[in-house]
């Protein structure tokens, strides 16, 4: 905030003024002029700029001449210093009053001035390196768009900093996380003697204070001192003198919908009073805004970077087949083991890989919903790979079957939507669109954080009608070449019960109708998955299958509506994936959580639960009625997918981990290379 003084001038001794670089002093003129005067020429030393507003020019006839002004009431003299003086009263401005006889000087009157600088500077046009001197308006605000600017925060996501403490008054950081730090520099030039009569006081709101940590570094060591933090917004730098110092700060959570992600620093320069009586003075406050980064999800259609797979020996042989992929996509494989509190069903139904973005860092993170009360420990932050983050985010419903989780979300891929562009793609949640007994949603808060985040609109689809809830369930995303204007460079991939009924329809036509689903699963593979060998011909007969069927085609349909008209999709955007699904009660859930109403659950494993590793895809093993050897079901996917470049590998799931306790993907997660496609180049959707 720059405070514009005036001064009087006066014709009987010079004035002295302090005057802090970026802000204007206003000249009164009138006070001092002599009645006689009717004109006044201003000149300043070559560190002032002199400007005269809304003031008429005297017409003389030598060109050379400084130039004179009439004096009238709405005129304005402004003086601005162009650097700190070496010493005091460095600088000068003088006028000189002139009579009716413009030859006549009537009489002078000098002000001397002390420039002093007091910056507080930032990244502030997004380079990775620190504007020095910035346009102090423009450090107040925080602009989204290719043509913005502001300073921007990164979230502390360091898995060790889990459950820690953060009040320490001291903290070691290392050279790779201070990269993870934004810089802020406050920079102090004057003259000793007039400084030492002044103080800085660095400082934020108490509640912006809570959501942030200010460090400065001591003494060139590593280790770091909190100067502001919880319940100490306010630091005070006095004796004061020339001064710079690189202050650097990090965020301790993400926006929310109690918190918009803007943070404010201020350093408020103020001139101390010699008299007890006599408070301080305000001279001068900088300030500066930062944005905190948000937490960006990766759809499947961005290449892999790490897969990450729960290695229990009871799931051996899919952990082989996805190591196998991983190899094919160059990807690097992280082992995680099974966290008993959480039920099994948590490495991709409770987490998802995320990232978060400044100039100077990229920090790839896991966001974790945990359905458990209260975690003892977080078993999975040992897992990650050095410089992946762990954050925690907390829910409100802890069933086990709940949709209160980061699980229940997908991402698309970019996408344009008439004129209104989603480089980020836009994220796709979960619902049960209407209020009902038995009804289930993710919480209003998990909701609420997912729309802070400002960069990916949130979509909201009709999933209630599944056992999981998951949107995972029926859709998901492809890569596909970009070969022409128009295409998408994607797939949407849906499940359609129609279109395994015309499959099997055509099969039976064909002299299979006595082909079995299911004929090469064990039978206590079967039985633990309350399934049982069946013919098509048995199959297309079961009126009651097909009633539940279409039930799951309406339900479909109707995400199928919201999709294409929110992702601006065509139908040849979407591919049509044959699977059944039949209707049961909650499955592998307490007592205390079963409910009346019935639920979609895959007929058989789910060909829409796809582990997508660039052009590699690893598809759950359906096991299809056999037809001249292969499995039909297989044949046809094959048939979709293999034209557009991919090589589809199935993977058997009848396996003891996926039958009793999750589904195909509960036991792997994908960690995804970023877009790169800067955040805050987003123009994102006004907030309600």
């Amino acid at each position: 905030m720059s405070f514009q003084s005036i001064v009087r001038l006066s014709l009987d001794i010079p004035e002295h003024a302090i005057c802090v670089l970026g802000v204007e002093t206003c000249l009164d003129l009138h006070g001092c002029a002599p009645p006689q005067c009717e004109s006044f020429t201003v000149s300043g030393s070559p560190g002032v700029l002199v400007s005269v507003h809304n003031a008429v020019p005297v017409t003389t006839g030598d060109e050379a001449a400084a130039t004179r002004w009439y004096l009238s009431q709405t005129m304005e003299v402004l003086v601005e210093m162009t650097s700190p003086s070496p010493d005091i009263d460095g600088d000068k401005v003088l006028v000189s009053y002139y009579g009716p006889d413009e030859e006549v000087l009537v009489a002078t009157a000098e002000l001397f001035l002390t420039g002093i600088a007091v910056s507080l500077d930032v990244d502030l046009y997004r380079s990775g390196h620190i504007t020095v001197e910035g346009d102090k308006q423009a450090k107040k605000n925080w602009v989204w768009g290719p043509s913005g600017w502001g300073a921007i925060l990164l979230v502390n996501c360091s898995a060790t900093d889990v459950g820690q403490p953060i009040d320490k008054t001291t903290k070691v950081f290392f050279s790779e996380e201070i990269k993870n730090m934004s810089q802020m520099t406050l920079n102090v030039q004057g003259p000793s003697c007039v400084l030492k009569n002044h103080r800085l006081i660095l400082h934020t709101s108490d509640e912006e204070a809570e959501k942030t940590r200010v460090y400065r570094a001591q003494g060139g060591s590593s280790t770091f001192e909190l100067v502001l933090g919880p319940g100490r917004h306010t630091y005070t730098i006095a004796p004061l003198k020339s001064y710079l110092e690189t202050f650097y700060i990090e965020a301790v959570e993400f926006p929310s919908a109690k918190f918009s992600g803007l943070i404010s620093y201020s350093v408020s320069l103020v001139q101390e009073s010699q008299d007890p009586v006599i408070p301080e003075t305000l001279v001068h406050k900088d300030t500066v805004v930062f944005r905190v980064a948000p937490c960006i999800f990766t759809p499947s259609t961005q290449l892999p970077l790490e897969v990450y797979l729960c290695k229990e020996l009871h799931v051996k042989g899919f952990v082989s087949s996805v190591t196998e992929l991983s190899e094919k996509s160059n990807s690097q494989v992280a082992s995680v083991y099974e966290d008993p509190s959480r039920l099994g069903r948590w490495l991709q139904d409770e987490m998802a890989f995320c990232y978060t973005q400044a100039p100077q860092k990229t920090v790839s993170l896991v966001l974790d919903t945990p359905r458990v009360l209260k975690l003892e420990d977080f078993p999975m932050k040992y897992s990650l790979s050095p410089g992946v983050g762990y954050v925690i985010q907390s829910i409100k419903d802890y069933r086990v079957a709940s949709m209160d989780s980061i699980g229940n979300l997908m991402v698309s891929p970019p996408v344009k939507v008439k004129e209104r562009e989603y480089p980020l793609g836009r994220i796709l949640i979960g619902s049960s669109f209407y209020p009902s007994k038995d009804g289930r949603d993710m919480s209003q808060a998990l909701r609420d954080f997912l729309y802070a985040q400002r960069v990916q609109a949130p979509v909201e689809l009709f999933s209630d009608w599944l056992m999981t809830g998951h949107v995972d369930e029926f859709m998901c995303f492809l890569p596909t070449p970009v070969k022409s204007d128009g295409e998408k460079g994607f797939r949407l991939l849906l499940a359609s019960p129609s279109s395994c009924y015309k499959l099997f329809r055509e099969k039976q036509e064909e002299g299979y109708g006595d082909a079995a689903l299911f004929e090469e699963v064990r039978e206590d593979q079967l039985l633990s998955n309350g399934r049982v060998a069946v013919t098509i011909t048995q199959l297309l007969a079961d009126e009651k299958l097909r009633q539940q069927n279409d039930y799951v085609e309406k339900c479909i349909s109707v995400n199928r509506h919201i999709l294409k008209r929110e992702l601006g999709l065509g139908e040849d955007d979407v591919m049509d994936v044959p699977q059944l699904f039949c209707l049961e009660q909650l499955t592998n859930v307490p007592s205390s959580q079963q409910t009346e109403k019935r639920y979609a659950r895959p007929y058989f494993p789910n060909l829409l639960q796809v582990i997508v590793m660039g052009r590699n895809l690893g598809i759950p093993k359906p096991f299809g009625p056999q037809v001249k050897g292969t499995c039909c079901l297989e044949e046809k996917i094959c048939q979709l997918l293999e034209p557009l470049g991919f090589t589809c590998t199935f993977i058997d799931d009848f396996d003891r981990y996926l039958t009793e306790i999750g589904d195909f993907c509960a036991c792997a997660n994908i960690r995804r290379v970023p877009f790169a496609f800067k955040w805050w180049r987003v123009e994102p959707w006004p907030q309600a």
